[in-house]
């Protein structure tokens, strides 16, 4: 077991936990965010559960770049089942992790609508830079 920085990461076997916990009164508005990583062959999945917003973006941003190696040509599935509430910065993060081909699984009315909104930029932004309109 290990404790980095302001989160911790507890890696056991082919797991990887990493937890981040404000004071307490920051705790009332910002709430939790938890990333749990299991590692098989094929895939890499992440569980992602809690309020994706500040400061707990740049911790999945930083685990993200962490375990870019880890990856390597494996698909990277991200489940979203478990968050809460994501902000505008958080949206442009797990764009950006669609883009670099992880596959995001919602479940929510409200996730769901978030992924939804990114997969349909994701899809439209190369016809929107070739000049291309859609109707």
């Amino acid at each position: 077991m290990r404790v980095i920085g302001p989160g911790h990461e507890i890696e056991l076997a082919n797991r990887l936990v990493v937890e981040g916990m404000p004071s307490t009164d920051e705790a009332r508005v910002m709430g939790m965010l938890r990333i749990t990583i299991a590692e098989t062959p094929t895939e890499q999945k992440w569980t992602v559960e809690g309020r994706l917003v500040h400061p707990w973006i740049s911790e999945l941003k930083s685990t993200w770049m962490r375990t870019r190696t880890a990856r390597r040509k494996r698909g990277c599935v991200v489940d979203l089942t478990g968050v809460t509430f994501i902000d505008h910065d958080g949206e442009k993060v797990l764009a950006e992790l669609s883009k670099q081909g992880a596959r995001l699984i919602a479940t929510g009315c409200y996730t769901q609508y978030v992924v939804d909104n990114i997969e349909m930029k994701k899809i439209e932004s190369p016809a929107v830079k070739k000049g291309v309109r859609r109707e």
